[in-house]
């Protein structure tokens, strides 16, 4: 095994995954609560000394709501922060000492992994998303911005799996019941990517790179968005663009508040 992913949750109500190489493991937020993370691990079969550190992408409560807990129930565990995250969510820490900043863009190493920052675009102290490689294999997890930044469509050109925001359906968020500011804030360019700008993406990567990618729609919206309507118009433009499932790519959505299957390079 080189690298696998799975999501304990990932949606407006709370975001938790679980990445895994041949001998680290790490946690991607924290924003449910310890015990679905505790028991999700153990559908896993992952034990709770084995995790190498949990990484934070921004201070949202619906990425950082477990973490109090979390660790105060796992002590040894290293909290990675951005620095300007890490200012806000410190208080959040059981023991602060274990909060460990970096600046966007630095790579940390943890264990066998690679994990790369990426400054990204959400209405969030120092948010970032992460691109994570481990024996020749890359991952990349990006929810909550905006747009895609260069860097990370850039480094979306080597991912072999790819779990990407698909938020909204543009006209459900804008004939539904949010109040305008908010709906603007979700259409801005610190805001959600919607599907179509989810599938344009996906092209314009797989245009650049022709391996075959396992791909994951993530923080979908309860309000504005539907897992069949992202998938058929994630992969419509996908097919549009000349690129087939089952050739080219395969896609799945994870699931709001479930845990996934674990999706393996």
């Amino acid at each position: 095994m080189a690298l696998s992913v799975c999501s304990f949750a990932s949606g407006s109500s709370g975001n938790c995954y679980l990445v895994k190489s041949s001998s680290t493991a790490i946690l991607i937020d924290a924003g449910i609560s310890t015990k679905r993370i505790h028991d999700s691990m153990a559908r896993t079969g992952t034990e709770r000394s084995s995790i190498d550190g949990v990484f934070i992408t921004h201070e949202h409560s619906d990425h950082v709501r477990g973490l109090k807990v979390l660790t105060k129930k796992n002590p040894d565990w290293t909290i990675y922060a951005s620095e300007g995250t890490g200012e806000i969510i410190s208080s959040s820490i059981y023991d602060e000492s274990k909060l460990s900043c970096f600046s966007p863009g630095s790579t940390i190493n943890v264990g066998d992994m690679q994990v790369h920052s990426i400054k990204i675009s959400h209405d969030a102290a120092d948010p970032v998303c992460y691109s994570i490689s481990s024996e020749g294999t890359n991952l990349l997890i990006m929810t909550d911005t905006g747009f895609v930044p260069d860097e990370a469509a850039t480094d979306m050109c080597d991912a072999d799996i790819i779990v990407m925001e698909a938020n909204h359906e543009v006209n459900m968020l804008k004939a539904g019941p949010y109040p305008y500011n908010l709906k603007m804030r979700i259409l801005g360019d610190r805001g959600h990517l919607s599907n179509e700008t989810a599938g344009e993406t996906l092209a314009e990567t797989m245009s650049h790179d022709s391996r075959y990618r396992k791909i994951y729609l993530a923080h979908l919206s309860r309000e504005n968005n539907f897992p069949r309507l992202a998938f058929q118009t994630v992969k419509n433009i996908l097919e549009a663009n000349n690129f087939y499932p089952g050739r080219d790519f395969s896609l799945d959505v994870m699931k709001r508040d479930e845990i996934s299957g674990m999706a393996t390079i």
